[in-house]
């Protein structure tokens, strides 16, 4: 614990992974924004294998504007070397840990929010692997893709479940990884379902979607619509987490209303 000195934590960790030990670096997402130089020269191009940790990751509540988390999706996956992933919950937290405790091919960063938990989403899972998501609902009757990562992805599971009480099926994929994104995985259900939204927990400049937008766009999918659910561009104030989510639109009753606002014309077609 090195104190308000993020820069010299990030050094420090540099230096011993340069000395053949495996460092883990816990950082707050938001204060790692100070040593975001040092992540690029000292760790990322010497290719040095630094375990970075960022807690209160997204939106942390009363804590205010200076301590949400929500720039380091859009800060790190430009960084060239670093592996950026995020858990969808708990137990991943759990698995990640073990994947970066004997990952030495790059430096990489996880980040997780404040308050994780495994209540709603299903026990079945993937073995974690760099650059892989997993698909957690997947069928033929879909109408859209929901693309979510970390602590969103409980938001699309239960998007998932709101849109069945209305008839509507939904995919639903786990990405893991922010870099490298599985974009094969992506792709493949976007040919399936060309109705495709991403959601996390960030800004929408630079983060997840859009890097996930511009993988798509490249790869000829026919009809293809990607929207993007993020945090808006702007600095989020104060208060309960339930009621700043609501306010920046990444909410469950938020994202289920917009989809079937985007979906009702293709219903009424449908019906006709």
């Amino acid at each position: 614990d090195t104190g308000i000195a993020e820069q010299h934590a990030v050094t420090f960790a540099a230096g011993l992974a340069a000395g053949g030990i495996k460092p883990f670096c816990a950082i707050y997402s938001t204060f790692l924004q100070r040593g975001y130089d040092q992540v690029l020269h000292d760790v990322a191009i010497q290719n040095l294998p630094v375990r970075f940790f960022l807690d209160r990751a997204g939106l942390v509540g009363d804590d205010g504007p200076t301590h949400h988390g929500t720039f380091d999706l859009s800060y790190l996956t430009h960084i060239p070397n670093l592996v950026v992933a995020a858990p969808r919950d708990t137990t991943e937290l759990k698995e990640m840990t073990r994947f970066a405790r004997g990952y030495d091919n790059h430096p990489i960063a996880i980040r997780y929010p404040r308050g994780v938990g495994d209540a709603t989403l299903p026990e079945a899972r993937s073995t974690i692997q760099e650059g892989k998501g997993e698909i957690l609902a997947q069928s033929d009757q879909a109408s859209v893709t929901l693309v979510a990562i970390g602590s969103m992805v409980s938001v699309a599971w239960d998007v998932r479940r709101k849109l069945l009480e209305q008839g509507i099926e939904a995919n639903v994929i786990n990405a893991r990884f922010a870099k490298p994104i599985d974009l094969e995985l992506i792709e493949s259900e976007a040919r399936r379902v060309p109705y495709v939204m991403t959601l996390e927990e960030n800004v929408i400049t630079g983060g997840f979607g859009q890097q996930v937008l511009a993988g798509l766009s490249t790869r000829g999918i026919p009809d293809l619509d990607v929207e993007i659910v993020a945090i808006p561009d702007a600095f989020i104030e104060h208060g309960a987490q339930p009621l700043i989510r609501a306010d920046a639109g990444i909410d469950a009753d938020t994202i289920t209303q917009k989809i079937l606002r985007k979906l009702a014309p293709q219903n009424a077609i449908s019906r006709t």
